[in-house]
């Protein structure tokens, strides 16, 4: 019998490793059961841009086993949002988490076959250790990536042709935006005329005024050209500018959120949109989200300024970093005014998106409003088409040249491409 029960023992040692199942860490369940209530109850659209997300979060809960730490987690967890198909989801760790790499304060945009260096951080280590515009990266993107603090290793391929490898430190960048948002200029280019330039980084609280100010500023101009290039969006103080070049007060944008359109339990049609009660100079982030949470849908509209609209030529630079809010601005400006989109077809990031807070302070962003037409069209992620495309070339970077600006100084001076 001793000898039976040896030999049993035995066999259930020696399968011991092959029969134990792999259990999750409680507090990845805890964090992911928050992350898929959270989409649940706040997510814009009833039909989940057609996921089953009770499925999908239960194929992706079968992943935790395989999490061992922030990083496995965060990766599992944006892997899960982008089945959604949806800008304004982000899953964000907490700040001193191993999860939260951070890069080097540049800029990339893939032109043809190549990721090139399109911007540098003005303080940043890169700009010092001599990264410049037009430079293309050789080695993949992923390795910048990392702590902050800690020292990356690209190797990049400068406008001489020079071939090197640096030792770049990683460094929060881009972020807060540079203030004031909102910045103006102009200059005479000829006997007789005046163009204006407004620069919108972003469209945060505070833009309205600074879009008044500008506008007193630059009423009397000959032309005007609005940049909003690389703004990734804020809030509905855009519309304040828009006011500036629209014909009286009317709906420009309405935002719907889950309870209105369950409520509503059918497509948006245009009555639908223009029955949403009317929310006027809604042009801070307390404002929108407090009409949203008092009445699940809001209609914001432009401003009659009277004798202070501008009706001389407006050119709009816009390109695929134009996202968000500045998305909205660019629609409006293309369907009610005169003004003339040149640059690039923008993001495709048109949603209302608020951050929610989670277990183990972990943050995600979810959006939590779409986007519609007074005429019912849903604008929600679509992207803004320019009038004139004007491709980028790295040659173009590495001359410091503008071929968006060079295009728009051309039709307000009557040299029309």
């Amino acid at each position: 019998m001793k000898r039976v029960l040896f030999a049993l023992a035995v066999g259930l040692a020696a399968a011991g490793p092959l029969a134990v199942e792999a259990r999750p860490q409680p507090k990845y369940v805890e964090l992911f059961d928050d992350l898929a209530r959270t989409v649940q109850a706040n997510f814009y659209d009833p039909h989940f841009h057609g996921v089953n997300w009770s499925e999908v979060t239960q194929r992706y809960r079968r992943r935790l086993k395989d999490v061992r730490d922030d990083q496995q987690f965060l990766r599992l967890g944006e892997d899960m949002l982008a089945e959604l198909k949806s800008s304004h989801v982000h899953l964000r760790p907490p700040g001193g988490s191993a999860a939260s790499a951070v890069g080097i304060g540049v800029d990339f945009r893939r032109i043809g076959q190549d990721w090139v260096v399109t911007h540098v951080e003005l303080l940043s280590d890169a700009r010092r250790q001599g990264i410049r515009p037009g430079d293309v990266l050789m080695s993949p993107r992923e390795e910048l990536g990392g702590e902050m603090g800690s020292i990356a290793s690209p190797r990049l391929r400068t406008c001489a042709g020079e071939e090197k490898v640096l030792a770049v430190r990683r460094e929060g960048g881009f972020w807060p935006p540079a203030k004031p948002n909102l910045r103006w200029s102009k200059i005479r280019p000829e006997p007789g005329k005046t163009i204006g330039y407004i620069r919108a980084d972003r469209f945060d609280d505070g833009a309205a005024e600074l879009a008044d100010q500008a506008m007193a500023d630059l009423g009397q101009t000959d032309g005007l050209i609005i940049d909003v290039r690389d703004n990734s969006g804020g809030n509905a103080s855009a519309l304040r500018l828009a006011s500036y070049f629209s014909e009286g007060a009317f709906p420009s944008v309405v935002l719907l959120t889950r309870p209105y359109l369950e409520r509503l339990g059918r497509p948006v049609t245009a009555a639908d949109a223009l029955a949403a009660p009317r929310l006027d100079r809604a042009y801070t982030t307390d404002r929108v989200l407090g009409g949203l949470a008092q009445h699940g849908g809001v209609a914001l509209w432009t401003e009659d300024v009277g004798d202070k609209r501008y009706t001389k030529p407006v050119v709009v630079l816009i390109n695929e970093e134009t996202g968000s809010a500045a998305e909205g601005f660019a629609w409006h400006m293309r369907l009610k005014t005169h003004a003339h989109l040149i640059g690039r077809r923008t993001a495709g990031a048109l949603l209302s998106g608020e951050t929610f807070d989670l277990a183990y302070g972990w943050k995600v962003v979810v959006p939590t409003a779409g986007n519609w037409a007074p005429d019912g069209q849903n604008y929600g992620d679509r992207a803004v088409p320019p009038h004139l495309v004007t491709p980028q070339s790295r040659a173009d970077l590495c001359a410091g040249r503008d071929p968006d600006l060079d295009a728009a100084m051309d039709r307000l001076l009557g040299r029309v491409r």
